[in-house]
C-alpha cells in the first residue's frame, strides 16, 4: 500500500454490527380462540359417529375439516412472511457485505500466493546449486527431496545436511548391493529407481532362489537323459546280441605242446588229448547253458588247452 496514498481502511471493530434499535415482535391473534373452538368442535367428528348409513356426511366432514386446515396454515404463512419482512431485509445486507468483503480477499491473496510462489522458486534455485555441487549423479536430486525444505522456518544449512546425509547412505547401500556379488548391475538399477535397500535384498535373494532351483532342476533332468541312454543302449546291446548271426570259433592247435610230460608206458594218453600229445581225435558236441561271462570263461579255458571247439549260440 503506497504511504502517499490516501484511503479509508475497514478496521474488524468497524465491522461488528450494532442494533440501534431493536423492538421485539408482537402478535395480538385469535389463535387461542380457534384452537379452543376446534377442540371442542372434535367429539362431533370422532369416527364412531359414521357409518355406512351416513357415509355421504363423512365424506363433507372430511373435506370440510381439510378445507379448514388448508386455510389456517395459509394464513399463518401470510402472517409469518410479513413479521419476519424486517429480518430477511436485514440478513439480505449483511450477506451483500461478506460477498463484497470475500472477493477482496480473494483478489489479495492470489498477490499473496503469488509472493510465496516467487519465494519458493528461489529456495529451490539455492537447493539445486547445493545438489549441484555435491557432484552425485546417481540419482536425481527429486529422488530425494523433501516437501518440508519449501518451509520458511526449514533453513537452507539445514537441508544441505539432510542431501550430505542422504548421499552418504545411498553410497553405502551400493556398497551393500556390491558385496552381494550377483546381479549386481540389475540390483543397483533396481535400488536408484526405490531407494529400497531392504526391497532390493529381498530381490537379490529371490533371484538366488530361482537360480539355485533351475540349476537343480536342469542337474536333475541331465541325470535323468543320462540315465535314459544308459537304459537306451543297455537295451540295444541286448537286443543285437539276440539277433546276432551264430557264430563259430576255433582255436588252432598249439604247434608246441601245452604241457611235457614223463608218462608211465601203460597211461591212457586220452586223458591228456587236449594238450596236445599224440592221439586219435574225436569231436563231441557239448551243450552248455550259463551266462556270458562264465561262457567267456569256459572258452579261455579250451584256448589254454588247445582244443579245437565251436561255439554256436541259440
Amino acid at each position: 500500500m503506497s504511504a502517499t496514498l490516501t484511503k479509508f481502511e475497514l478496521k474488524k471493530q468497524d465491522l461488528e454490527l450494532v442494533v440501534n434499535e431493536k423492538t421485539l415482535g408482537k402478535l395480538t391473534t385469535n389463535a387461542e380462540q380457534v384452537k379452543a373452538m376446534v377442540e371442542a368442535a372434535l367429539p362431533n367428528y370422532d369416527i364412531s359417529n359414521y357409518d355406512e348409513s351416513n357415509i355421504v356426511f363423512a365424506k363433507q366432514d372430511k373435506a370440510m375439516l381439510n378445507n379448514a386446515s388448508k386455510a389456517l396454515n395459509d394464513r399463518r404463512i401470510q402472517i409469518e412472511r410479513e413479521f419476519m419482512q424486517p429480518f430477511v431485509k436485514f440478513k439480505s445486507v449483511v450477506d451483500e457485505t461478506i460477498t463484497l468483503i470475500k472477493e477482496c480477499s480473494k483478489k489479495i491473496d492470489a498477490v499473496v500466493k503469488q509472493s510465496e510462489e516467487n519465494e519458493r522458486e528461489k529456495k529451490q534455485q539455492k537447493i539445486e546449486a547445493i545438489w549441484v555441487s555435491k557432484s552425485f549423479s546417481l540419482v536425481s536430486l527429486a529422488k530425494i527431496s523433501n516437501p518440508k525444505w519449501m518451509n520458511k522456518g526449514e533453513s537452507l544449512k539445514a537441508i544441505e545436511a539432510e542431501i550430505d546425509s542422504k548421499i552418504a547412505k545411498i553410497n553405502d547401500d551400493i556398497l551393500t548391493i556390491e558385496a552381494i556379488g550377483e546381479d549386481v548391475d540389475l540390483l543397483k538399477s533396481l535400488y536408484v529407481d526405490t531407494l529400497n535397500l531392504n526391497s532390493t535384498i529381498q530381490y537379490a535373494n529371490t533371484l538366488k532362489q530361482n537360480r539355485e532351483r533351475a540349476k537343480a532342476e536342469a542337474e536333475a533332468r541331465a541325470q535323468a537323459e543320462a540315465e535314459r541312454q544308459a537304459r537306451a543302449a543297455e537295451a540295444k546291446a541286448d537286443y543285437e546280441a539276440a539277433q546276432r548271426p551264430k557264430e563259430c570259433y576255433s582255436s588252432p592247435r598249439s604247434e608246441e605242446p601245452r604241457v611235457t610230460a614223463e608218462l608211465a608206458p601203460d597211461t591212457d594218453t586220452t586223458l591228456f588229448a587236449g594238450f596236445g600229445l599224440e592221439k586219435d581225435t574225436v569231436t563231441a558236441v557239448i551243450t552248455i547253458t550259463d551266462t556270458p561271462e562264465n561262457i567267456e570263461l569256459l572258452k579261455q579255458t579250451l584256448d589254454f588247452g588247445g582244443y579245437e571247439y565251436g561255439i554256436e549260440y541259440k
